[in-house]
């Protein structure tokens, strides 16, 4: 069998975006359907004159939904799903069909940067155009149940290609996102309460809005319903929902070093945390403490750090270690070393003058 890609998507009022999406399509994908939910832009038009296919859904709060219509639609072997603000990224030369050509595989994992500045996770986008894989969930819908009950089932491998999506859409003001999604995470949580990303995104949402109390309960009632998950997708879950709590006591001056240990015992590895972890070292005068924390993360590098969960700012084990290390070196009254973390932060990071002037400050050659 010739394998052929369809990508999917759902679109309103894209025009900003759509056009660079549609363009890192062309060439790779052999088919593209486009769902509008509304669009009152040029979404609808640049769709059409890049040859897609658009189809019209009344949107009624559920992601899911309009996914699994456009799913209703497609035509090839296999279905990629992106969205607007999403760029596919190939191998020079390389169509996506190349990479799966596996004919016992049912789905694919992706490399995936939800920021631009990110490290790369794995994301199941890929998969077979098959009847029994649909999407469920009104937000943050997922292919995973259908794809779970496949694999109890048959011999089904996933399988992992060379291929990436970068995300564009968290950057800039986020608070007409957060609007959108709050209703429908709200039912969510009632509706799913064992997916702790809802109660994450929840959390995200409700702090986005200076909802900060309200926030805090919802990454408490998280945090209490990870208790009795010990799938290793829930900790890492359970670990982002205690970081988010323990940045919420921070800003109200609490003392977060509990929450912030509760969240590494979920994942000793989460970067972000250990990271907290440092920071509240340096303001309590654990700098030697800190120091160690920081020089692991140095040590791991960027492209030493694999989660196929949770993706984080590459910087952070660059240049926000190394300013990060720099002050407590100084308030160690280790001027010479202190300089010399500023300075390799400039280097890594020429465009951020702050960096230099600080390395200058310091004396750094």
């Amino acid at each position: 069998m010739i394998e052929t890609v369809s990508a999917a998507l759902i679109v309103k009022n894209e025009e900003g975006f759509l056009p660079e999406c549609l363009d890192s399509l062309s060439g790779h994908v052999d088919e593209v359907v486009v769902v509008d939910t509304g669009s009152t832009d040029r979404t609808r038009q640049i769709a059409v004159d890049a040859g897609a296919k658009v189809l019209d859904f009344d949107w009624r709060q559920d992601f899911a939904a309009a996914r699994n219509f456009g799913l209703d639609a497609v035509s090839g072997t296999w279905v990629l799903y992106i969205d607007a603000d999403e760029r596919l990224v190939l191998p020079t030369g390389q169509r996506l069909a190349s990479q799966l050509e596996n004919p016992k595989a049912v789905a694919a994992r992706i490399n995936f940067k939800p920021i631009v500045r990110g490290t790369p996770c794995r994301e199941y986008r890929v998969f077979r155009n098959r009847p029994d894989i649909r999407f469920v969930g009104a937000i943050h819908e997922t292919i995973l149940p259908s794809l779970e009950s496949i694999f109890s089932e048959a011999d089904a491998p996933i399988i992992d290609i060379d291929a990436e999506l970068v995300h564009l859409g968290y950057e800039g003001d986020l608070t007409h996102k957060f609007r959108r999604n709050l209703p429908m995470l709200q039912r969510m949580v009632e509706e799913w309460p064992d997916r702790l990303y809802y109660w994450l995104d929840l959390a995200k949402a409700l702090r986005g809005l200076n909802e900060n109390q309200k926030a805090s309960a919802v990454c408490i009632e998280g945090l209490r319903r990870a208790q009795h998950q010990t799938a290793p997708a829930s900790r890492s879950m359970a670990a982002q929902i205690a970081l988010n709590y323990a940045q919420l006591q921070m800003e109200q001056g609490e003392d977060a070093r509990a929450t912030i240990r509760q969240g590494l015992a979920f994942n000793p590895s989460n970067p972000l945390l250990q990271f907290q972890l440092a920071a509240m070292d340096i303001k309590d005068g654990r700098h030697v403490e800190a120091i160690e924390i920081l020089n692991r993360l140095i040590e791991v590098g960027a492209n030493g750090y694999s989660d196929s969960l949770v993706s984080v700012d590459e910087r952070l084990f660059g240049a926000f270690a190394l300013e990060a290390k720099s002050l407590a070196l100084l308030r160690l009254n280790r001027r010479v070393e202190a300089a010399e973390c500023m300075r390799l932060a400039s280097a890594l990071e020429p465009e951020e003058m702050s960096y230099r002037v600080k390395a200058i400050a310091l004396g750094a050659q």
